[in-house]
């Protein structure tokens, strides 16, 4: 006798998810989703002569089709662009969202966990602060919720990030190029994974050149913490190049320099990370590393939506490519520095994630 077929057989013949084929089957949150998937998938359920069984709908049914996003700060265009970027799948795949702000706190993430968790959502995509409320993660795993790190590699969940030592390695390495050799690091939180693999690339080309960095700072990815850390630097070491952790605390140490007397580029090399689109418009414009953050945002809700219905696989992670953005922050220090209101020169591939 032939096998019966499972909702996964429907899935792959629609190439769709099998949640999709679950709201399809429970006519659940169809409303916003493209009449040629539903017409796809019910096709499909002919082709296979697929029956659900009861329990298995009932199950189902429970679905809230509610998604948190729980970021650190929604106001950094950085986290904009991949909320962005996770609610365009969400949105095609009939979900709703909820997002949540941590602002950088442990204590603020640990309670919109808890929220999430009273909300019955079906997912969270977390970008976390530092390192998670594994109690409150387990509860909530415990309890059904899928979740996947979003731009953090956390172990033991499942996570989308970006290229970040190589794209670190390969940005210090066009900047000792350039002929910069006192340079220093002002990166994000030290206990974030993010933070940790873009100073190690840091580190790791310094190395290669044998030289030492002029300082290493951890701070938060803002501008507050660039501003402060920068100005504290700048009075006390010999820096010839502020690498920032990402382009929030770069711009701020280029209005820190400012403060100081020091004119950027033709002073002061400074470095960003991330290369946001929103960001191109300051002066002088950065030379920084483009992350595709939106699309971070897209693969964290792709990769949900494929283990709704299925057993989690914890050990599944997904790394993006990086590539190098070049502007008028950082010019050669053996030629004229670039003006500062010259358009940047930029990669083909850096046209932002939106």
């Amino acid at each position: 006798m032939d096998k019966k077929p499972t909702i996964r057989d429907v899935a792959s013949r629609a190439g769709v998810s099998p949640s999709t084929v679950s709201r399809v089957l429970n006519e659940h949150a169809t409303t916003y989703m493209r009449s040629e998937t539903r017409d796809r998938v019910l096709e499909a359920i002919r082709e296979l002569r697929y029956t659900p069984a009861r329990s298995a709908q009932r199950l189902r049914s429970r679905r809230r089709d509610i998604i948190g996003i729980l970021v650190p700060d929604i106001s950094n265009p950085y986290f904009s662009l991949l909320a962005r970027g996770v609610e365009s799948i969400a949105f095609e795949e009939g979900y709703s969202t909820l997002i949540c702000d941590s602002n950088h706190s442990t204590e603020k993430e640990s309670r919109y966990l808890d929220l999430l968790m009273a909300e019955q959502v079906d997912g969270i995509i977390f970008v976390p602060v530092g390192v998670p409320d594994w109690p409150r993660i387990d509860r909530l795993r415990d309890q059904g919720v899928t979740i996947v790190a979003s731009d953090r590699c956390v172990d033991g969940i499942l996570g989308v990030e970006a290229a970040n030592e190589r794209g670190s390695l390969q940005l210090t390495e066009y900047a000792l190029s350039l002929g910069y050799t006192q340079i220093a690091y002002i990166g994000g939180p030290e206990g974030v994974q993010t933070t940790q693999d873009r100073v190690r690339g840091f580190l790791k080309a310094m190395d290669e050149a044998g030289l030492a960095p002029a300082a290493i700072e951890y701070g938060t990815y803002t501008y507050d913490s660039g501003f402060s850390l920068a100005q504290r630097l700048l009075g006390e070491a010999s820096i010839d190049l502020i690498m920032g952790g990402d382009d929030l605390v770069a711009l701020g140490a280029v209005h820190a320099a400012e403060q100081l007397g020091r004119s950027v580029p033709h002073d002061l090399g400074v470095t960003g990370f991330d290369a946001v689109p929103l960001l191109s418009m300051i002066r002088p414009t950065l030379t920084s590393v483009r992350i595709p953050v939106f699309d971070i945002g897209k693969e964290s809700m792709s990769m949900l939506v494929r283990h709704l219905d299925m057993p989690a696989s914890n050990g599944e992670r997904k790394v993006l490519d990086v590539d190098l953005v070049f502007g008028a922050s950082c010019p050669s220090k053996g030629q004229d520095a670039v003006r500062s209101d010259e358009p940047p020169t930029r990669g083909a591939a850096d046209q932002g994630g939106g």
